[in-house]
């Protein structure tokens, strides 16, 4: 089951981030078989950062909170919050659940 996850960084973020970014980078490249895409988004400038997507792929939401709670940017406060939703990828159609709706 696909789950995009919504994370918003903290206000202190830009300070914390370097001293555990080789942690999160580690801990996403161990994920690789989980991870269909994760990025960085930003405000409408396109430089300050805001947060971070990924949509992952997990048997169930229990498994993907378990993953976003231990992942070293949320054990640090990297990040202030985040969202988790199913995620039902429709385009393009050659990928995906194939749901149509």
């Amino acid at each position: 089951m696909w789950f995009l996850i919504q994370n918003l960084g903290a206000p202190d973020a830009a300070e914390k981030r370097p001293q555990h970014v080789e942690a999160h980078w580690d801990y996403l490249r161990a994920a690789q078989n989980h991870m269909i895409t994760a990025g960085p988004y930003f405000s409408g400038d396109g430089e300050t950062r805001i947060g971070s997507i990924f949509i992952v792929d997990f048997p169930d939401l229990a498994a993907a909170k378990a993953w976003i709670e231990d992942e070293p940017f949320t054990r640090h406060g990297v990040y202030a919050s985040h969202s988790i939703h199913v995620y039902d990828q429709r385009w393009p159609e050659s990928v995906g659940s194939g749901n149509t709706d």
